[in-house]
């Protein structure tokens, strides 16, 4: 739990700080990691040359299942009402619903995101009510002393981070060959060459991220991105 993941968050609501407290946004209801790491030894009792051509091998792998990472839903283009224009900065470039409906799902599965509007079917407007600000004078003419700063915008009636997003799963696998070298005056008795290839996401798994947020979107819940698919990564290591 935290009022702002990074040292640069900026709040939606900055008149009550204490809105600001909930899930982080790296926080994970649940997580599953799983490392396993296998080096057999080919040919047992035989340390000679035989093993070091032979053996060598190595292969690990980590697999990765977590539940997805927290959102908030918002009212995206609206303006501070206290000073006109002042949506960048310390101003409120969006804001969070004012209340909301209930009905939404809550599957994190990566076919519910794909689809239009995710666990929000009908819409972002048929589940939030939005917030509505009245835009005030501009900051010259208050400066000025023409005019009186506007109304604050209404205070959240949802908390921050109080939606998740989709969920993620993956495999990452290596797999390296050493060749051992006989001990020689230079290299000594250790020398060896390493062949490795490292398999990022092995089983090319769909893992989708970056819920559209902006309720008036008609986009809104439907993940904008997706992780990497399957990548592999070779190397060579000389050793002495």
């Amino acid at each position: 739990m935290d009022a702002g993941s990074n040292n640069f968050a900026n709040g939606d609501y900055q008149y009550i700080p204490s809105t600001q407290y909930g899930p982080s946004d790296y926080d994970t209801t649940h997580a599953f990691k799983l490392y396993a790491v296998y080096s057999p030894t080919i040919f047992r009792g035989n340390k000679g040359w035989v093993e070091k051509i032979a053996g060598g091998w190595t292969v690990s792998g980590i697999l990765n299942a977590h539940s997805g990472f927290p959102w908030t839903p918002l009212t995206n283009n609206a303006c501070d009402a206290v000073y006109q224009g002042s949506c960048g900065g310390g101003g409120n470039g969006s804001l969070r619903p004012v209340a909301y409906l209930g009905g939404a799902g809550t599957s994190s599965s990566t076919d519910t995101f794909k689809q239009p509007n995710g666990n929000f079917p009908n819409g972002g407007l048929a589940y939030f009510v939005p917030a509505t600000v009245t835009v005030g004078p501009s900051f010259e003419d208050i400066v000025a002393g023409v005019a009186s700063p506007g109304p604050i915008p209404p205070p959240p009636g949802i908390g921050r981070n109080s939606f998740r997003g989709p969920r993620y799963f993956g495999v990452d696998a290596t797999l390296s060959k050493s060749f051992g070298f006989p001990e020689m005056r230079v290299l000594g008795a250790g020398a060896k060459l390493e062949i490795r290839a490292n398999f990022f996401n092995v089983f090319n798994k769909l893992n989708l991220s970056n819920p559209q947020v902006d309720i008036n979107n008609p986009n809104f819940g439907t993940a904008q991105d997706a992780l990497g698919g399957r990548t592999i990564e070779m190397q060579a290591r000389f050793s002495f």
